[in-house]
């Protein structure tokens, strides 16, 4: 959800990545923070801890593992 940081393990190359949910304004792809209307954020709307999720976004089909969800105080 909005403000969210999810952590998830890219299951084709392996590596960890953070994202952070915001809101228009507040996006900074170099910093992990993307938009919550974008279609990244919402394939890991919703989704659960140890969850594979496959999210098509324009260059292709990306998978993941959820491992960490998270909100900011």
């Amino acid at each position: 959800a909005f403000g969210a940081t999810v952590v998830v393990k890219d299951l084709e190359f392996g590596d960890n990545e953070t994202f952070v949910l915001v809101g228009a304004g507040d996006e900074n792809y170099d910093e992990g923070k993307i938009l919550i209307t974008s279609p990244l954020a919402q394939g890991l709307v919703g989704k659960k801890i140890g969850e594979k999720v496959e999210i098509d976004v324009p260059a292709g089909t990306m998978k993941f593992k959820v491992l960490e969800i998270r909100y900011e105080e």
